[in-house]
């Protein structure tokens, strides 16, 4: 019975065992991050790449070099890396309910030449503002378009005798 009392006044003096800490980060104040991994020689994708934040948040980018990490919040540090390649990192601020894309991580390839340039980053995608096409106004009008015709087999040029 003392021992049991004891171990209910420890409890009591802990505090509430079932409340989080003030500065845990709720399930519902998560966002996600999102973005691609490319080769900075040849700006093409480096598919399966780890990409990063901390130790637990992982993920691997797909054929197209994109990946998308969820469950993240606040300040943090993106990380990618791949075989053959240095790693690189990029800072973000991900806020609740937020997707942040933070465009390319380049990484550079281990067997590259001291001083050899890498290539400027591709042009980011911007979100096309409206879904619909909308028709475009030619400015001359179009020529009626010309029959074509059907591939026929071509008659053998015959020598011709030089003088």
């Amino acid at each position: 019975m003392r021992y049991a009392v004891l171990g209910m006044l420890l409890l009591f003096a802990l505090g509430d065992g079932c409340s989080p800490p003030p500065n845990v980060v709720g399930v519902q104040d998560y966002g996600r991050v999102t973005g691609r991994v490319l080769d900075a020689m040849t700006n093409r994708p480096i598919p399966n790449a780890l990409v990063s934040v901390g130790s637990l948040y992982t993920s691997r980018a797909d054929v197209n070099g994109a990946f998308m990490l969820r469950t993240i919040a606040g300040d943090q540090t993106v990380t990618a890396r791949a075989a053959g390649y240095s790693t690189a990192t990029a800072d973000t601020t991900i806020n609740k309910d937020e997707t942040v894309s933070i465009g390319y991580i380049r990484l550079v390839p281990l067997a590259v030449p001291a001083g050899q340039p890498t290539l400027a980053p591709p042009a980011t995608p911007t979100p096309v503002a409206s879904a619909t096409p909308t028709p475009v106004a030619s400015a001359t009008p179009s020529a009626p378009a010309a029959p074509v015709a059907s591939p026929q087999p071509s008659p053998t040029p015959a020598a011709t005798p030089t003088p």
